[in-house]
């Protein structure tokens, strides 16, 4: 029989991942399927339970033992009216079930108060102060993700069409974004996912020289600076900017960015375990 299991949950629409910790001990980590939880919350319950079922065996555990565990889930959605208190009934465990805004936020700044940007194929910012976290953004591409990878590939097609049809001056950029999105931009976005637009977000950042490359890298960097902005972050206050896009942009965040900047102390999932440690 085990003592205190401690076991941290990190999902989303592409995957998810357990940590498991007996007793203080080393980690064990496992992985699953897809969980997302407001289009499908019935397959990622089946994959969170069979990841945590693995990650239970490996210590000759089942979920019977789960009555003297503490878990945390951080799951994409889970900032939704009802969404994560509606997930957790769902679970064959006692979980608390959070946005993984909140364990992003715990793992990139271990437990510390700042903020963090993330610049994903979808965006995020959350700050952690002494009144509580709050959150902006995050509310998915069609009607939001500012400076995401996604809708920095959507205008960058947008401002393509605009050289095409003579209203901005002719760019480089403007021609490898027609290649990237064939047959053309019109009929590549009707079907395109936002995995689609953040992959021409990066012709963009290969182009970054060009006068169009830096108006669209302005763009972001106004919708990131006016994110923070949006949770009265101050310069120089810790901040931690992640994702994909995140990361591509550090060489060119503005000094006033750049002051408080810190690498990530650690992942959405190390967020996720150390608020079940916390948990009583």
């Amino acid at each position: 029989m085990a003592g205190r299991l401690d076991i941290g949950i990190d999902g989303g629409g592409t995957g998810c991942r357990v940590a498991l910790s007996v007793d203080g001990g080393p980690v064990t980590e496992t992985r699953g399927g897809p969980a997302n939880i407001v289009t499908d919350p019935a397959a990622a319950e089946a994959a969170i339970r069979e990841a945590v079922i693995e990650a239970l065996a490996q210590h000759g555990l089942g979920l019977d033992d789960m009555r003297s565990a503490r878990v945390c889930a951080g799951l994409a959605g889970g900032r939704l009216p009802g969404v994560a208190d509606a997930f957790a009934t769902r679970l064959p465990f006692l979980a608390y079930v959070v946005d993984d805004s909140v364990t992003a936020l715990e793992g990139a700044l271990g437990g510390a108060e700042g903020s963090l940007a993330s610049l994903g194929t979808g965006s995020f910012f959350v700050r952690k102060t002494a009144d509580g976290v709050r959150h902006v953004g995050g509310w998915g591409f069609h009607l939001g993700d500012e400076g995401s990878a996604a809708w920095l590939g959507r205008r960058a097609l947008s401002l393509a069409l605009r050289v095409a049809d003579g209203r901005l001056p002719p760019d480089p950029l403007a021609a490898a974004l027609m290649e990237a999105a064939p047959p053309n931009p019109v009929l590549f976005a009707r079907g395109a996912s936002p995995g689609d637009f953040a992959q021409v977000a990066r012709v963009v950042l290969a182009h970054a020289e060009t006068p169009l490359g830096q108006r669209l890298i302005g763009e972001v960097m106004a919708a990131l600076e006016e994110g923070l902005a949006d949770l009265d972050h101050t310069p120089g206050a810790p901040l931690v900017v992640t994702g994909g896009l995140g990361d591509l942009l550090a060489p060119h965040l503005p000094a006033t960015l750049r002051e408080g900047l810190r690498p990530a102390l650690g992942r959405p999932l190390d967020g996720a375990l150390a608020l079940a440690r916390g948990l009583p």
